[in-house]
Formats: structure tokens, C-alpha cells, sequence
């Protein structure tokens, strides 16, 4: 009887913190705003990685003054991208953190995060605090991971993104 009564102990024991840890790394996902304020970006799972997509755009289209850039009034699209048969890619719905591995405590590691701003990919790590609702991701040189820099974004509070100037994947289903 006892026997019985530590084996299905053991047994409670390990798939509770399966479940528990399975809880813990999932911390992560939801939608944050970038200090910037000008999207939304949504860290998901994608297998047994986490990776991030741009779900919103504020005022995604190109200005006038950026002629050089894009066609005005038409959305952003991945222009400095180093290969040309990307370049055409829009920017909104666009998976940009890739391949982030759980490793405890909020921490994430052994990423790639492309940014469209310039067309380059950096090796990244983020680390989800207070609960999932900030995430600090730090981007840096691959080849030189002590220069980089680190961006705190917000878990997505009440921001109005039925507003027209919002564009966000998920309104045009």
C-alpha cells in the first residue's frame, strides 16, 4: 500500500511541474507595444520555439516626403531587406523574432530578430517580468553579443486600435 501511495505520488508530483513549467514559459505570449507606440507585435509559440509577428501598424503607409522608399499612401512593405526577392514582403504580419528558446524564469534565449528598419538580422534573448505584462529584448551583433541594446516593451493594455489609423492583421479577418 505505501508503495502504491509513493509511486502515485511521484507521479502527481512530475506531471504537475510538467505543467507548472509548460505554464511558466508560456509567460511570454500576448501582444506588446514597443517604446516606439507604433505597432503591436504578438510573441507566440511556434513549435517548441517562441517567435514574434507584427499584428499592428500605426499609420502603416508610406508619406509623401518618403517617395524614395515606397509609392504614397501604399503600406509598408520590407524594402531594405538584403534580399531583393523580400523586398516586396509587407511589413505588417511579418515574423520577426524567431527560434527563442525557453530557458526559465521568463528568459528566452538563442534568438534571431530581424528588423526591417535596416535589413539586418541580430542574435536576441528577451526576458518576460512583472507577471508576462513587460518584456525587456535585447538585440546585439552576433558576432559580438556585448553590443547591443535593449528595448522594454508593454503587454497591450487599452490602446484603441479600432482607430482608422491602426491597420492590425487581426481586424481584417
Amino acid at each position: 500500500m505505501k508503495k502504491k501511495y509513493l509511486i502515485s505520488m511521484f507521479l502527481f508530483c512530475t506531471l504537475s511541474a510538467g505543467s507548472l513549467l509548460a505554464q511558466e514559459a508560456d509567460i511570454a505570449i500576448g501582444r506588446y507595444i514597443p517604446p516606439e507606440k507604433d505597432s503591436v507585435i504578438e510573441i507566440f509559440k511556434c513549435g517548441d520555439k517562441y517567435c514574434g509577428k507584427t499584428v499592428c501598424i500605426k499609420d502603416n503607409f508610406y508619406p509623401e516626403k518618403d517617395k524614395d522608399k515606397g509609392v504614397p499612401g501604399t503600406p509598408y512593405l520590407d524594402h531594405n531587406n538584403e534580399d531583393p526577392k523580400l523586398r516586396t514582403r509587407p511589413n505588417l504580419g511579418m515574423v520577426f523574432l524567431t527560434g527563442f528558446d525557453h530557458v526559465g524564469e521568463g528568459l528566452y534565449k538563442n534568438g534571431r530578430i530581424y528588423n526591417p528598419r535596416d535589413g539586418k538580422t541580430y542574435c536576441g534573448k528577451f526576458t518576460a517580468l512583472e507577471g508576462g505584462n513587460r518584456l525587456d529584448l535585447k538585440g546585439t551583433l552576433c558576432s559580438f553579443t556585448f553590443i547591443g541594446k535593449t528595448n522594454t516593451w508593454l503587454k497591450l493594455g487599452n490602446l484603441n486600435l479600432d482607430a482608422p489609423n491602426w491597420d492590425c492583421t487581426f481586424k481584417k479577418k
